[in-house]
């Protein structure tokens, strides 16, 4: 299956449903969990080649931090097991690279870059009392912003925008320590394309979340 099919798949029946959480949060519950939580997020990316004004060199990416949020649905059709939902969250990096674009020698490219993201994750989860581990799947909108990037031989900007599709897997933990109250821990794995004019790499980065949630 490919992004584009498994972005059509998971995200309009997503968006409906927490639509309808928003409008009315008492008719969501009787439907199902309804679950809303903030989380704190450490950015770990892999080293990737870059793409620079018609050369192709090996980037560093740098470690980065964050926060986000996200609304789950839990239907009581399907058990309160399987699961949608809708999440957002925005952190820093920066890049470095070799810059032999154009004949140049021993000149460095760099850029801070902030990376936002609307994702739309099918879950699956284990209906426990107190601890419930899941897993799932999800697609959605990235955007990669670079910073006050100094590329020498490039068009450089202060802010400079790309936005891409992106997917990613991932599985937690939710621990209740109350009737509504539960803290969580969460591995994602997360890839997005980004291309810049004269630029572009394939950001891919490990998250790791810690936060907090409650359900009604």
């Amino acid at each position: 299956m490919g992004l584009t099919s498994l972005a059509r798949l998971i995200i309009p029946p997503t968006l409906l449903l927490c639509c309808l959480c928003l409008r009315d949060v008492a008719v969501a519950a009787s439907f199902g969990d309804v679950e809303l939580s903030a989380y704190a997020l450490g950015s770990w990316p892999r080293d990737q080649d870059i793409f620079n004004q018609g050369t192709t060199v090996a980037a560093s990416i740098q470690e980065g931090f964050g926060a986000g949020f996200k609304i789950g649905i839990f239907p009581s059709a399907f058990h309160r097991v399987v699961g949608l939902e809708m999440d957002s969250n925005m952190h820093g990096t920066a890049l470095s690279f070799p810059n032999i674009a154009n004949g140049r020698n021993n000149e460095t490219g760099r850029s801070d870059m902030f990376v936002s993201n609307t994702m739309f994750n099918l879950v699956l989860r284990y209906p426990g009392e107190t601890v419930r581990p899941y897993a799932g799947i999800g697609a959605g909108w990235s955007r990669g912003t670079l910073l006050n990037p100094n590329i020498a031989g490039r068009d450089d900007k202060d802010f400079d925008t790309a936005h891409a599709l992106a997917h990613q897997f991932l599985g937690g933990t939710q621990l209740f320590i109350g009737p509504k109250v539960f803290l969580f821990a969460e591995y994602r794995y997360f890839s997005a394309d980004y291309h810049w004019k004269g630029l572009a790499v394939d950001f891919r980065t490990h998250y790791g979340l810690v936060g907090a949630g409650l359900r009604f």
